[in-house]
């Protein structure tokens, strides 16, 4: 059944055991062909829904395969019955050129090594540009193409770790073989390399028989002792070769998900003499100067760069009049790395216009040189305005016309924005920033900034000449920011001290206090740590003096501080709330405000009493306003008119009164005789009421007094003056 859509057309990064390469389909209907390398293997095959059977074929070997297609038809699993699994990525990465020039001696073993590295940087399929630079000393029927491939990748192994010059390699000889020295540098040890011409007149590298591997392994290694080098110990930049290497594949894999690629490329640049804050943004294009710059000036491979960590003299890789590409050990320390040294970033974009005029050579750098917004835009005004890369010192017109056009935009759509911000706060809260015209343009500073913070990049905006605004800029906007922080705080503020002295709930107004007092805190304290790290003053300079001056603030405030950490007592026992009416023991009042150094407290007199928080929370505090019912103790002197009838009677009628009066709590009222003296008996009342405030308990008691004038005036009796 033929597809609707060609689904397996394209190219494909494959992955096997131990190995991988490149996988070219093509599809007509439902069939497909394709071919891989470095195998030079070809495949037919049938599709049947997301199945793709059929047949692969290397040289006069051939066996099945089957490929499933994921939902989404960027990546596949097969089945080879010869390799195990394959997996394999769809790319449009273009197919690898061929490379291979045969034509004398030197261009054979050129070819060889930089296909070489073309393939150990993971273009797998460059292996069989490799093996057609190559042949066997004994040539082995039997032997696969990928067990050819493997004995290659081992003889490759030993010539990296050997160094030679380009130079002096033969270009002409009358001899059909000759045998090359690669010396290593750190032991004299030499690696005779053997290149024969065929019949044809092409020169290849002889691979040499596995007897003789193993003996030029052995020498190779002898220096390393147990610990050989891995295919991952070039990550570790120990020499000149490993940085030159780790960036070219960190900068290959520039854009891969994980950034281990684009981690790997900065971890070879000595970045420290950038100011702090233009390291991050930075970085990236002076990479982008650095691999474009090798581009332009070629490199024919790796080998020809020193690879003796013993060797602590730096590698000058590059030189002209505007500067020098150089890689140097970072200290004197045994295992320092190696990086491209703070001269060369300093240099790199002089040495890059320096080489602009050169027309590319043969033989590049290997890998991909990732795309870059202001590479693209410069590339564009050199085609059409090639005036306006006239430049001012190390800006060129055309950026500086940018940054005039640019920036006003990015003024403006900001100050639009933080009105619209400032009218969306002020529904929020009456006491919004409108007041402040300063609110509106310290907004206004903050969101011109995130704007505009992305010109320097995507205009390659030089380091030098924002190395002294920035700090000026990145001092600006931390006070801005500090002050935009500070108002909504205290609009935020406002509100939930509102709910919380309106709501009965435990998280009520002074946990607001509190918290709202350690934000302005930490509003301050990150504003000064803002503008340190602008001003380029290293945070452990700030840690310390915190620490110094925080020792000594502590001595001089040590009253201050008991005071704080009383809030915070009061925080954490919350022994009264907004509102609630409190005996201290030496003050009674009702509680205002608990703020972060003191209390506030309203007395009866209608004083303010302000109460350190130190002091508060170590005194018992008598919590009146949590009171489940408030008590009303009377005792009642009677001085005339006493029988035992009209008493029990008068005592009849209180007990109706109170019963009858939802306001009291009836099953804890107690009322009887405490006292008989020689002219008066005095009757004691103890009952509870149900109400919140002293004024309600105020008209309560009064309420109830009245009733027993009333009722002592109807049986005859007469209270006396001791009535309390």
């Amino acid at each position: 059944m033929a597809q609707a859509a060609n689904d397996w057309n394209g190219t494909w990064d494959v992955k096997w055991n131990q190995g991988g390469g490149r996988l070219t389909f093509s599809q007509q209907g439902d069939v497909v062909t394709g071919k891989y390398e470095p195998q030079n293997g070809r495949i037919e095959a049938t599709v049947h829904g997301a199945q793709l059977d059929g047949k692969w074929t290397e040289g006069k070997q051939t066996g099945s395969v089957t490929f499933i297609l994921n939902q989404d038809k960027s990546n596949f699993t097969a089945s080879h019955d010869a390799m195990g699994w394959w997996t394999g990525n769809r790319t449009d990465t273009q197919e690898l050129k061929s490379i291979s020039d045969l034509r004398t001696p030197r261009d054979a073993f050129v070819s060889f090594i930089t296909s070489a590295n073309i393939a150990r940087a993971g273009r797998e399929d460059a292996w069989g540009l490799v093996q057609n630079a190559a042949e066997f000393e004994a040539p082995d029927e039997m032997m696969t193409r990928l067990q050819a491939l493997e004995y290659i990748r081992e003889y490759f192994k030993l010539i990296d770790l050997t160094t030679f010059n380009w130079w002096s390699l033969p270009t002409t000889t009358t001899k059909d073989s000759i045998d090359l020295e690669l010396e290593q540098l750190q032991s004299n040890a030499v690696l005779t390399v053997t290149l024969r011409r065929n019949a044809q007149g092409d020169w290849h590298v002889i691979i040499p028989s596995e007897s003789k591997m193993d003996e030029s392994r052995k020498s190779l290694l002898a220096i390393y002792g147990a610990n050989p080098p891995t295919d991952q110990s070039f990550r570790r930049l120990q020499n000149p070769r490993d940085t030159m290497r780790a960036f070219l594949e960190g900068m290959n894999d520039w854009n891969n998900s994980t950034g281990d690629g684009r981690a790997l490329a900065l971890s070879t640049i000595d970045l420290s003499a950038l100011p702090e804050f233009l390291r991050k943004p930075d970085s990236p294009l002076v990479a982008q100067y650095l691999r474009r710059t090798l581009h332009k000036i070629g490199m024919t491979g790796l080998q020809s760069i020193p690879n003796d960590p013993k060797d602590h003299d730096p590698y000058v890789h590059f030189s002209n009049k505007f500067g020098s590409i150089v890689i140097a050990p970072t200290g004197s320390a045994a295992g320092a790395p190696w990086q491209f040294t703070k001269a060369t970033v300093d240099q790199i974009p002089d040495v890059y216009f320096g080489t602009a005029d050169l027309s590319s050579l043969v033989n590049l750098p290997y890998g991909k040189i990732p795309p870059s917004i202001y590479f693209t835009m410069r590339d564009f005004v050199a085609k059409k305005m090639p005036l306006l890369l006239a430049r001012m010192g190390r800006l060129e017109f055309w950026q500086l016309l940018a940054v005039m056009i640019l920036l006003p935009i990015g003024f403006t759509l900001a100050r639009i924005l933080a009105k619209l911000l400032t009218k969306a706060l002020n529904l929020i809260s009456d006491d919004g920033p409108d007041r402040s015209r300063t609110f509106g343009w310290a907004l206004t500073f903050i969101i011109a900034a995130l704007i505009l913070q992305i010109l320097p990049s995507i205009l390659g905006i030089p380091e030098r000449p924002r190395r002294y605004s920035l700090p000026v800029l990145g001092c600006l906007i931390c006070i801005s920011s500090g002050f935009v922080a500070w108002h909504i705080l205290n609009i935020f503020s406002s509100i939930f001290i509102k709910r919380a002295r309106e709501s009965a709930k435990e998280s009520d107004d002074i946990i607001v206090n509190f918290t709202v007092t350690g934000l302005r805190v930490v509003i301050v304290l990150s504003s000064l740590l803002g503008m340190a790290y602008y001003l380029s003053i290293p945070a452990t300079n700030i840690l310390a003096g915190l620490g110094i001056g925080g020792l000594a603030f502590a001595i001089a405030a040590r009253g201050t501080l008991e005071n704080i950490f009383g809030a915070g007592t009061l925080v954490s026992d919350r022994p009264f709330r907004s509102g609630d009416w409190i005996d201290t023991g030496s003050v009674q009042g009702s509680v205002e405000a608990v703020g972060i150094r003191s209390t506030r407290i309203r007395t009866a007199q209608d004083s303010v009493t302000i109460i350190p928080n130190g002091k508060l929370s170590e005194v018992s505090i008598n919590n009146l306003g949590t009171r489940r019912h408030r008590v009303i103790k009377l005792k009642i002197p009677i001085t005339e008119g006493i029988t035992l009838d009209r008493l029990q009677k008068f005592i009849d009628a209180l007990r109706t009164r109170i019963t009858n009066d939802s306001t009291y709590v009836t099953d804890q009222t107690e009322i009887g005789i405490s006292d008989i003296g020689d002219k008066k008996v005095v009757l004691s009342i103890t009952t509870y009421i149900d109400v919140r405030t002293d004024r309600a308990e105020g008209e309560v008691r009064h309420a109830l007094l009245m009733d027993m004038m009333l009722m002592a005036q109807t049986f005859d009796l007469k209270l006396g003056c001791g009535l309390d």
